[in-house]
């Protein structure tokens, strides 16, 4: 097993839990999952390469190799592992968490930072206890910064991972009623964000990046200044913001000019206008730039070229029924917020006379008691701004427009029927916008669209 440590802490990326990601050199944990246990998979990880397999079952007799390493626990195994790679970590360490966004923000970081200094980051969205514990344990020790998200739906869970990651700057990107089911409130879920910084969990932390635009996320500001944190900066609308937006001027139909305030300056930068309505991401990328010194040139030339990430807005060429559409994907998480965000972009999406655009819609999960209030809001949203070309789909979408009185949002209950009705009424060059919650059938409707075809463009 020393050989195995060694091995882990001295290389990065090499920790897997599925074996169909493994490549030659990686090491395979066996996990327990709900159904079955990782050890039905361990042909296929030698297969593919794998340098070791960690277990704590002993393998079938037939299984004789001595890449197989027996364990008493593969999770208190890969915590310690990932224990001992942060101790041994001299880098910055960045902490995400907020509402929505953190993945986006992690991933804007990465493309931000990494032309010019060392970066290690989670993947995909890997934001709980196990999904922290991997990503420490995949640390490239050499990396200059390190960066992880946090997540949670309940109560504790934020101090569990902070007291884990221990990051020395850390960013909250927004308060929204999200993961209400067991967090209830907003000031809840503030609450819960605000023990990122808190010195009894954390007491690394020096650097706070926090919102500032509704009650609650104030309420964190003052949490902060109460804790006494060396640097704090504020982003959003509020006249208290550290930076500012003072103005945004159009270049042509694809680009955008946004002028910053801050500390006495102004800067400006290009942006893509399909960027705008996640513009905080940008923000909070600019704090951490100033902040940590680094050129800020570097910065501007980088802000045309933002990529989004998949499900996340992501702009897909795709062919469906023979015809060539634009595909936005925002099918991977939905809140209240976010759906307004998403219908306004909708709204102000400019087409030409000869196309049109479709906005599909599905469930906002885990908001409590108080989703079909949520929903309902959320049609009278669209109802007020005219919108055509509206598809929702899931029971709290149907239960909410049977109290409403509006023939234009269309209902499907199934994924088949929303591309049967697609079929006979889009054209080339269409657009076709898509969000919902994960778990959501327009999660499933996304996937179908780009299986489709998807064209690299």
């Amino acid at each position: 097993m020393k050989k195995v440590k060694e091995y882990l802490i001295q290389n990065c990326n090499k920790v897997k839990i599925n074996s169909k990601d493994i490549f030659r050199g990686d090491v395979f944990f066996a996990l327990a999952g709900n159904n079955t246990h990782g050890n039905r998979y361990i042909v296929e990880a030698i297969n593919n390469g794998a340098k070791y397999i960690i277990t704590d079952i002993q393998p079938d007799k037939k299984l004789r190799s001595q890449k197989i390493l027996l364990v008493k626990d593969t999770i208190k195994y890969l915590f310690k592992l990932a224990t001992l790679k942060r101790n041994l970590f001299n880098g910055n360490v960045i902490g995400i968490t907020g509402s929505v966004g953190k993945t986006s923000v992690k991933e804007n970081l990465k493309y931000f930072l990494s032309p010019f200094i060392k970066i290690s980051a989670s993947i995909k969205s890997y934001n709980n206890f196990l999904g922290v514990i991997i990503s420490l344990a995949n640390i490239d020790l050499a990396s200059d910064f390190a960066i992880f998200e946090m997540g949670t739906n309940n109560f504790s869970e934020i101090k569990e991972l902070t007291s884990i990651i221990k990051p020395s700057q850390i960013i909250i990107t927004n308060i929204f009623p999200t993961h209400l089911e067991k967090l209830i409130s907003t000031r809840n879920i503030a609450l819960e964000k605000a023990d990122i910084f808190n010195p009894l969990y954390n007491p690394n932390v020096e650097t706070a990046i926090l919102p500032s635009d509704n009650i609650d996320e104030k309420m964190i500001i003052k949490l902060a200044k109460n804790q006494k944190i060396p640097n704090i900066f504020t982003f959003g609308k509020s006249s208290i913001s550290s930076v500012k937006i003072i103005n945004i001027i159009k270049i042509n139909d694809d680009f955008i000019k946004i002028l910053l305030h801050y500390k006495n300056q102004v800067y400006d930068f290009n942006l893509n206008r399909n960027q705008l309505y996640k513009i905080n991401n940008v923000l909070i990328c600019f704090l951490i730039f100033k902040h940590n010194n680094f050129n800020i040139d570097k910065f501007v030339s980088l802000t045309q070229h933002i990529p989004l990430q998949e499900g996340r807005g992501l702009h897909n060429k795709i062919i469906f029924n023979d015809k060539k559409l634009n595909f936005i994907d925002e099918s991977y998480n939905a809140s209240p917020k976010t759906m307004k965000i998403c219908i306004n972009y909708f709204n102000d999406l400019k087409i030409k006379k000869n196309q049109k655009k479709f906005l599909i819609l599905g469930d906002m999960k885990e908001l409590g008691h108080k989703a079909l209030k949520f929903h309902i809001e959320l049609l009278n949203y669209i109802d007020k701004k005219k919108l055509e070309n509206v598809i929702i789909c899931g029971e709290l979408m149907r239960l909410a427009l049977n109290k409403l009185e509006n023939d234009k949002i269309l209902f499907m209950f199934k994924v088949n029927s929303i591309i049967k009705y697609l079929k006979k009424t889009i054209n080339d060059d269409d657009f076709i916008i898509v969000k919902g919650s994960h778990s959501s059938l327009t999660n499933q409707l996304s996937k179908e669209l780009l299986k489709k075809g998807k064209l690299n463009v």
